[in-house]
C-alpha cells in the first residue's frame, strides 16, 4: 500500500491516537482494501463488525464469506500473533471444535497466514497487522440472552479446548504466559506505558493487593500440573456464534499459557454483572459442561473467585492500554474508579460484586 491515498482527503489534527472514532474508522477502510488484495480479493463488500483493540470487518467477496483483523504493532507482537495462528491451524487438525480459520497468502513465493499494510498517518512504526478468516456461520447472542442451554454448551466447548486442542508447539511459539507476572507484571499482554501516569495512588494499592490475592491461588495451583495450558483467555458472550447444537469461539487474540479455571473467568464475570438475578443457575451450567468435558477437572472455588478478581483487575489495565480508542478514551476513568472500588469490595469479603458496565 502506498501513502499516497491520505493526500486525496483532509487529514484530521494531531497524531492518530487524538483523531474522531469517524477519522480513524476511515483509515481502517483504507487498510483494509489495501490488506485484501495481498490475498488476491478486492475490497468491494466491507462492514464493520468491531473496533475496539482491534479494527474487525467483515468482507463478502464473489464465492465466499470472509472476517478481516487490523492490528496496531503496539497491540500485537508479531511473534504472537503468528504463534496465534498456529494454535488456530492446529485446533483445526487436531479437532472438530469450531475456531476461526486462518486464510493463507503468498509472500515472496511463500505461503504466509499474515500481512502487514504500512501507512505514514499511523503510530510508529506505521503499519499494521493483518490476518484473514473464514466467515463461521452463526449467530451472536449477547450475555442477557444466554440460557443455561447455552452455558453448558459452552462449558463443553472449553472443557474440550483444554482436553482436546492442547498441542506441542513447534520452536519459536511465542504466546503470553497468563500466570502473576504475564496477568500484572511488565510482560502482560495487557501492560502499557500509560499505566502509572494515569492510576491514583489508592488504585495502585488496590491493584497490587489483588495481584497478591491471586498470586496466592497461582501458586497453589502450580502444585496440581494439569492445572495450565493452552487456553481461549477471553470467552465472553460476544465471542461465541451459535449455529444449531454446536457453537464456535471467536477472537483467540489474548489466547495463551494459563490456568485452565482462568478461561472460565470471563464469562462467569460478565454474567455476575450482568444476570444477577439468575447468575447461580448459569454459573452451575457452565461448570457442568465443562465437567462433562473433562470429568477429571477439579473446581476449586477460591481459585476461581480470585480469577474473576484477576479478571476484573486485567480490564482496568485493558482500559488504560487502549485510550487511543475514543470511546474508551472518553468512559475509561469512570469506569476504572467503579471497577476499583469493586475490586476493594472483594479484598473484604473474598466475592467479587459486579455492577460496573461490560465494555
Amino acid at each position: 500500500m502506498t501513502d499516497s491515498a491520505s493526500n486525496l482527503r483532509p487529514v484530521p489534527p494531531g497524531d492518530f491516537a487524538g483523531w474522531s472514532l469517524d477519522a480513524q474508522k476511515e483509515l481502517y477502510r483504507e487498510l483494509a482494501a489495501a490488506a485484501l488484495a495481498l490475498w488476491g480479493l478486492g475490497a468491494g463488500d466491507l462492514s464493520w463488525l468491531s473496533y475496539s483493540s482491534n479494527a474487525v470487518l467483515a468482507v463478502k467477496s464473489t464465492a465466499k464469506r470472509y472476517i478481516l483483523r487490523l492490528s496496531l504493532p503496539s497491540r500485537v507482537r508479531e511473534s504472537r500473533l503468528r504463534s496465534e495462528l498456529s494454535w488456530l491451524r492446529s485446533i483445526q487438525q487436531r479437532t472438530d471444535l469450531l475456531a476461526p480459520k486462518p486464510v493463507a497468502l503468498t509472500l515472496k513465493g511463500k505461503a504466509r497466514f499474515y500481512a502487514s499494510a504500512p501507512h505514514k498517518l499511523l503510530p510508529p512504526p506505521h503499519r499494521v497487522y493483518c490476518a484473514l478468516f473464514e466467515h463461521i456461520d452463526g449467530r451472536q447472542k449477547s450475555a442477557g440472552e444466554l440460557s443455561a442451554a447455552d452455558c453448558n454448551r459452552i462449558g463443553r466447548y472449553l472443557g474440550r479446548l483444554h482436553q482436546d486442542a492442547q498441542f506441542d508447539p513447534p520452536a519459536g511459539f511465542d504466546r503470553p504466559r497468563l500466570d502473576q507476572r504475564g496477568l500484572f507484571g511488565s510482560d502482560s499482554p495487557y501492560q502499557s506505558a500509560r499505566e502509572s501516569q494515569a492510576l491514583e495512588a489508592g488504585q495502585r494499592e488496590v491493584f497490587a493487593r489483588v495481584a497478591g490475592r491471586v498470586s496466592q491461588v497461582m501458586a497453589r495451583l502450580d502444585r496440581q500440573p494439569s492445572s495450565f495450558g493452552l487456553i481461549h483467555a477471553d470467552l465472553l458472550a460476544k465471542n461465541v456464534l451459535f449455529d444449531g447444537d454446536r457453537i464456535a469461539a471467536l477472537d483467540f487474540e489474548y489466547s495463551g499459557w494459563a490456568y485452565f479455571l482462568y478461561d472460565l473467568a470471563p464469562l462467569l464475570w460478565q454474567l455476575r454483572g450482568e444476570r444477577s438475578a439468575d447468575y447461580a443457575q448459569l454459573e452451575r451450567a457452565l461448570l457442568a459442561g465443562y465437567q462433562s468435558a473433562r470429568p477429571a477437572a477439579t473446581i476449586d472455588r477460591d481459585a476461581l473467585e480470585a480469577f474473576l478478581a484477576a479478571r476484573q483487575l486485567a480490564s482496568c489495565r485493558w482500559l488504560l492500554q487502549n485510550l487511543h480508542h475514543p470511546k474508551v478514551r472518553d468512559l475509561a476513568p469512570a469506569l476504572i474508579g467503579q471497577r476499583t472500588a469493586e475490586l476493594a469490595a472483594f479484598l473484604s469479603s473474598g466475592v467479587l460484586m459486579r455492577q460496573s458496565p461490560t465494555l
